[in-house]
């Protein structure tokens, strides 16, 4: 391959790679929100029905309300990952994990902006493969 064309190749895939670690980066921060949980959970629907504010120097988390447990109650807390989840909206559906023994005990697994930390994990993946894949051929 020709120098101009080796340099720009060379940038793509560092361009491919650095936006795959980023996202692998957030995807595993996203993730150590999860396990706050202690448990696997139970997946359930869920909805955003106040964001985070400001009250002087506390900062109050968002709430979520969504139903759980084996009569389907309606709660409505603050999650336990709440510095780990992006900006949570009013009205933004969220996708919750809960602990069935104590279903007032939750987390954010996604939201509907976003993908779970699973699914970014391997699209960050994903993209470093492509880089390195491109480096490959750029230097064959």
């Amino acid at each position: 391959m020709s120098q101009p064309g080796l340099t720009v190749a060379l940038l793509f895939v560092a361009l491919w790679l650095g936006t795959g670690l980023a996202i692998i980066y957030a995807a595993l921060h996203n993730h150590r929100g999860l396990r706050l949980l202690g448990v696997r959970g139970t997946r359930t629907k869920g909805e955003v029905v106040r964001g985070p504010r400001r009250e002087g120097p506390t900062v109050h988390p968002a709430q979520v309300r969504y139903q759980a447990g084996p009569s389907n109650q309606t709660y409505r807390r603050a999650p336990l990952n709440a510095e780990y989840v992006p900006e949570l909206e009013a009205g933004l559906p969220v996708t919750v994990r809960y602990d069935p023994e104590d279903p007032r005990r939750m987390v954010v697994a996604g939201t509907g902006k976003t993908a779970g930390p699973v699914s970014s994990l391997w699209g960050g993946v994903g993209l470093c493969l492509f880089g390195v894949g491109l480096a490959v051929w750029a230097l064959v």
